[in-house]
């Protein structure tokens, strides 16, 4: 009987431990909505238009991002005098890049556009995270580039894994580690964020992006602009 008794109390120990970790990583998601401006302000964003560039090769290429919520996504890059641009909807995308001598645009594989629906959300993964499928675990404290950070590990409903870290004093995220396939190969790319701002109706968004392509520096973004649908069909 003691020994059952010392069996229930252990089994209690460690399911409230377990409640607690989960309790915890909730805790960190809602914080950082609330840092980011709340979760019902991104919610009502149906369309954004992001300006700035993009620092590659010694060069600065002006980019425009536009995304229409959860329908398509468009990134416009000026490259050398070449206007190059990729597309992306829910069931397909194109790409169109005269600066690698396509002479029009191109389909991107299915696999492709599978990889990069992610785009699409224009809330993120962290709004309305269960309804979409997702779980986080808080994985500890970690440091990046001497900032204390939370580690959170997310799963995705396809079962994708991504890593976060979120500045322990703000809740701001600062780095994001995803595992993609390159070259046939899984390896992991990290993105740091930074520079956040205050955009209308108090949400707040990194107008600094470096990842291995590039440093992205945003000069301006408008959030709810009036979208012309075409865009996000290639022009012959």
């Amino acid at each position: 009987m003691k020994l059952l008794k010392t069996s229930v109390a252990v089994a209690s120990l460690l399911m409230a431990s377990v409640s607690s970790f989960a309790q915890t990583a909730e805790e960190i998601v809602s914080k950082h909505l609330k840092a980011i401006g709340g979760a019902d302000g991104w919610k009502k964003v149906e369309t954004i238009k992001m300006n700035g560039a993009m620092t590659a090769q010694g060069m600065e290429i002006p980019l425009n991002i536009t995304i229409q919520n959860n329908k398509a996504w468009r990134l416009d890059l000026e490259i050398m005098g070449t206007s190059n641009y990729q597309i992306l909807t829910n069931s397909e995308g194109w790409a169109y890049f005269p600066i690698q001598q396509m002479q029009k645009p191109e389909p991107m594989t299915p696999d492709m556009v599978k990889a990069m629906k992610n785009e699409l959300d224009i809330a993120g993964d962290f709004v309305d995270y269960k309804a979409k499928g997702n779980k986080f675990e808080f994985l500890g404290k970690d440091e990046v580039e001497g900032t204390e950070a939370l580690k959170l590990k997310l799963t995705s409903k396809d079962g994708k894994e991504k890593t976060y870290f979120l500045d322990a004093t703000n809740y701001y995220i600062i780095r994001e580690v995803e595992k993609i396939v390159a070259d046939g190969q899984e390896v992991e790319m990290a993105t740091n964020y930074s520079n956040y701002q205050k955009l209308e109706g108090g949400l707040i968004f990194p107008m600094t992006i470096e990842s291995p392509q590039g440093p992205i520096t945003f000069k301006s973004v408008e959030l709810n602009p009036k979208v012309d649908e075409s865009i996000f069909k290639p022009a012959n």
